[in-house]
């Protein structure tokens, strides 16, 4: 019984590898490499990219085929796909021929060009708008860094020499116990 399955698995493949092979031959009488309808479909594509290129079709079709449709209020894509038209175009100008298609340049509101519109100033951020008046006021306080730092370390000086306070606290009591009475003063 397993050698009948073996015998009709190895026949079912091989069926298929032949039929795979034939479809891959294009069939009996077509030597293109695809099934006979892919074919004619694709002969059809090669004579109307040639009637492109050689300028067969009228320029109002070739526009009409380039531009996307609206069909029962639904759009449908263009006949021409912009890699034909590109095909279709660099052939043209290779043969020296003016493209009548050239884009348009972009415009925006009111029609003007992008490069013909005033320059909007734009907001930005906060932090951008004020930083040159920061870079003022900086500059200003660092000009008064030197005294104010004078003024710190003998300010921290006078805390640490205990300042203020009465020389017998200074002999009888502990730095902990003379600084909490110096915080004590200063509250």
């Amino acid at each position: 019984f397993f050698s009948f399955f073996l015998w009709m698995r190895a026949a079912i493949v091989g069926s298929r590898v032949h039929s795979s092979q034939s479809s891959r031959r294009g069939g009996v009488g077509d030597a293109s490499g695809e099934s006979s309808r892919e074919g004619k479909e694709d002969m059809a594509h090669r004579s109307r990219l040639q009637g492109l290129i050689s300028g067969q079709v009228s320029l109002e079709r070739m526009a009409e085929m380039m531009a996307p449709k609206l069909v029962d209020g639904r759009w449908r894509k263009p006949e021409l796909s912009r890699r034909l038209v590109a095909k279709v175009r660099k052939a043209w100008l290779q043969d020296g021929k003016d493209w009548p298609f050239e884009q348009k340049e972009r415009t925006n509101y009111g029609g003007w060009a992008i490069k013909d519109l005033p320059e909007v100033k734009m907001k930005g951020k906060k932090v951008d708008r004020q930083k040159v008046d920061r870079q003022k006021i900086i500059e200003e306080r660092m000009k008064q860094m030197p005294k104010m730092i004078e003024e710190y370390r003998e300010k921290f000086r006078a805390w640490r020499r205990c300042d203020g306070m009465s020389p017998i606290d200074k002999t009888f009591m502990t730095p902990g116990q003379l600084r909490r009475k110096q915080k004590a003063q200063q509250n």
